[in-house]
């Protein structure tokens, strides 16, 4: 890859939306229309089209157009395209080489408390300004957009008016489960109770399993 393609690749994903796009259809492995994208990841379609339309111009997605068997407007879904990694920005090893700091019971419960600040950080941007009335859901989609932001594919079922299960999928951290399972878990639940304690009124984890099913981690939060 010249200096020149790897600098317009990283400056398309320098972005949190479009990075999550593109690891999404990556993941995906075949096209994905504009609809499911939005579902997925939890996002309005008209905020993913320029998104999309940018990781084209960058070369990181291909669109295509099938006319369905009725009248109508066609259909456009998106796939990934394989692109060559820029030399010297491997993230992964800077990833792993971090994570071997960490092996330790009080390493993992520091970053732990870490994550829990992050996660406040996250949901606390979306609070409500002083004195503003708060819909009846608002702190579920407060706390649905900041556990997309960090990457998760959250899923919510509620059990009655005060507990919530929450279903995620997509870990952004899977890629180091099978050396650091211990240290990924840990962050997880770091973060996940930092963006609970920060809703308005918060909320506490009651129930959490990492890995309930393969890929997807479930928990159960209570007002």
């Amino acid at each position: 890859m010249t200096g020149a393609r790897s600098l317009e690749v990283h400056k398309a994903l320098a972005d949190d939306t479009r990075y999550r796009l593109y690891r999404f259809l990556r993941r995906s492995g075949r096209p994905v229309s504009v609809r499911e994208l939005a579902a997925r990841l939890s996002l309005h379609p008209n905020t993913l089209r320029p998104h999309l339309r940018r990781l084209e111009e960058a070369g990181l997605v291909a669109r295509e157009v099938r006319k369905g068997a009725s009248v109508g407007r066609p259909q456009v879904l998106y796939a990934a395209l394989e692109v060559e990694p820029p030399e010297g920005r491997d993230f992964r090893l800077l990833a792993e080489i971090l994570a071997a700091l960490l092996r330790g019971r009080r390493d993992r419960e520091r970053a732990e408390a870490l994550a829990r600040e992050w996660g406040g950080y996250l949901a606390g941007r979306r609070k409500p300004r002083p004195g503003e009335r708060v819909p009846p859901g608002r702190a579920l989609a407060v706390l649905q957009e900041a556990m997309a932001e960090a990457g998760f594919e959250p899923r919510f079922h509620r059990r009655n008016a005060r507990t919530v299960e929450i279903t995620l999928r997509d870990c952004p951290f899977r890629d180091l489960l099978e050396d650091h399972r211990d240290l990924v878990c840990a962050v997880h639940r770091g973060l996940v109770e930092g963006m609970l304690g920060a809703l308005r009124p918060p909320l506490r984890l009651e129930e959490f399993r990492p890995l309930a099913e393969r890929g997807v981690c479930r928990l159960v939060a209570r007002g």
